[in-house]
């Protein structure tokens, strides 16, 4: 079965970019923790997140962001991210009491 999720890398001095797309469920989070986990082993300065161009968001990577976030407090590097969602699925992440994951960070 094909993924149904991209990932895009770019490291520029020291600076970490991830750019996730499409479906970021429980079904691929497998395949995203691993892959974001081997990058984050070259010790980044910082990480900017982007999430953009996403079909379907569930809690499992909501909780990525989150063990990113403090893998960056414990390990020294700053991580900012941005969710560029649809209102439907805005909604569903502000319901599920996540708003503040909608803030530009």
């Amino acid at each position: 079965m094909p993924d149904n999720f991209n990932i895009e890398y770019k490291q520029t001095d020291g600076v970490l970019n991830i750019e996730f797309s499409g479906q970021l469920t429980i079904v691929s989070i497998k395949k995203v923790t691993e892959s974001v986990k081997s990058q984050l082993s070259n010790k980044p300065e910082k990480v900017v997140i982007l999430a953009d161009n996403v079909e379907n968001i569930d809690i499992t990577f909501i909780q990525l962001l989150k063990a990113i976030k403090n893998s960056g407090s414990k390990n020294g590097f700053d991580v900012t991210y941005s969710l560029r969602l649809s209102d439907d699925l805005s909604s569903l992440v502000r319901n599920a009491g996540f708003e503040k994951l909608l803030e530009v960070n």
